[in-house]
């Protein structure tokens, strides 16, 4: 069964040209022509070293909810697009240029079961162009301005579990169709090869099911609100195979954020491994206290334990918020350890235990990997204390198949089918949630 609305010529022709990408052949690698006249010994990497390419995706999401109201209702929709995305090289190894345009049209998507964020509110397809952005680097320092995908994570230590996809507070949430992006001017740069640092300003963000972008103490909660964030980071690698971050986030008048994190991996032998981690954060309110109206203040803080042996991953997280408030997450697939599937297990109060193992399947299929975790979260409370809220649990299962043929077309294709079973114990009874989720995924490089 289709999309039951008529489509829009642009967004057809769009989801041509991505089509039409990855149908290019990979082997034969073109490149922007040298301007007429110049040696190729001398061609100008502005042009010689431009990048193009597109990222094509699929996904079908359906989530059942019980006690459906007007405003919580089932959902379900399957959407297709992806990016087109171009790079020029550095000119005089100063300035670069760049951008992107995301596109996610509803192949199915039925009226009464919206709120997937595979798509725009109202099932509707989202177009924008989520980067447009120019860069300049000096000494090991870039400075990028304008709308721009950031992605800020640490260095993923090798041969361990991906436990995290964003591991900071401001990230890409690339977990639907199209991945948040922002305007804004942020400055990165590595002094030496153990140590980074960012720091920038952030107007605005898109979120990852519309194509408008909004101030950023908006999308926080604070309406009419037209702050942006202030941010700085650092990260550092003291030894290998361990890493630590501290960040600190400020949205005048709305939220500020503080947050320390640390991995380490201890290499048992060639085949095993120990990974410990611990993190915390704290978020309150500042100035005119826009987000609330009132003063508050919380925190989070999270242990985790990973042992890995030959093909099989065991690992484990304990994590503790503070009574005062949620943890706010409106831009990142993380960075505490308990993201699951569907919740986050951040509300006020809330003790949460995980625990999970994933298996190498290679000896099956190459490429193939599987994965199961329980989590529950007990003792959450209205924000401030007022009242108990129900305990949760989210049991998690997913199967994931990555191609990998460097010079096919279909390199780096990805294939994953993932599923959630949510349990709100009530005191009216237990209340249960499903989602079920697959997509496919083919990063395409053109030249």
């Amino acid at each position: 069964m289709f999309m039951n609305r008529p489509l829009d010529p642009s967004h057809v022709a769009a989801a041509a040209v991505l089509v039409l990408a990855a149908a290019s052949p990979l082997g034969a690698q073109p490149r922007v022509p040298d301007p007429v006249g110049t040696p190729a010994a001398v061609a100008d990497p502005f042009w010689s070293d431009a990048k193009a390419g597109a990222n094509l995706r699929t996904f079908y999401m359906n989530r059942d909810i019980p006690d459906n109201t007007p405003t919580k209702t089932d959902q379900e929709a399957w959407a297709f697009g992806g990016a087109l995305f171009g790079r020029t090289g550095w000119w005089a190894d100063t300035v670069q240029f760049g951008g992107t345009y995301y596109l996610s049209l509803p192949l199915y998507a039925p009226d009464d079961r919206d709120g997937t964020k595979l798509l725009a509110l109202g099932q509707k397809t989202i177009s924008v162009l989520g980067e447009a952005f120019v860069r300049a680097r000096y000494a090991g320092n870039t400075l990028t301005v304008g709308r721009q995908e950031i992605d800020m994570n640490p260095a993923r230590l090798v041969g361990v579990r991906s436990n995290r996809s964003d591991a900071t507070f401001v990230g890409r949430q690339d977990n639907r169709m199209i991945p948040i992006t922002y305007e804004a001017a942020m400055l990165a740069g590595k002094p030496d090869p153990s140590f980074n640092y960012f720091a920038g300003y952030i107007g605005k963000a898109k979120p990852v099911n519309q194509a408008g972008f909004d101030p950023i103490g908006e999308v926080f909660g604070a309406k009419g609100s037209d702050s942006g964030m202030y941010t700085l980071g650092v990260q550092w690698s003291p030894v290998k195979d361990a890493w630590t971050q501290a960040w600190y986030h400020e949205v005048p008048d709305v939220l500020r954020i503080a947050f320390l994190d640390g991995d380490f991996v201890n290499r048992l032998s060639k085949t095993s491994y120990l990974r410990i981690g611990a993190q915390y954060a704290s978020q309150g309110s500042v100035g005119a206290n826009a987000l609330t109206g009132g003063s508050f203040s919380t925190y989070h803080a999270g242990l985790y334990g990973e042992f890995g042996w030959s093909a099989y991953t065991v690992y484990g997280a304990l994590t503790q918020t503070g009574s005062g408030a949620d943890l706010r997450l409106p831009f990142t697939s993380g960075p505490h350890y308990t993201q699951q599937l569907v919740r986050s297990f951040t509300r006020a109060g809330e003790a949460t235990s995980l625990i999970g193992i994933g298996v190498n399947l290679d000896s099956v299929a190459k490429g193939l990997s599987a994965w199961t975790d329980w989590t529950a979260g007990r003792d959450a409370v209205r924000p401030g204390g007022a009242g108990p809220l129900p305990d949760e649990t989210e049991l998690n299962v997913g199967l994931v198949w990555t191609y990998r043929d460097k010079g096919s077309i279909l390199d780096n294709l990805r294939v994953r089918a993932r599923a959630g079973w949510i349990t709100d114990k009530t005191p009216a009874g237990d209340k249960h949630t499903t989602d079920y989720r697959i997509d496919v995924n083919l990063p395409i490089v053109v030249f």
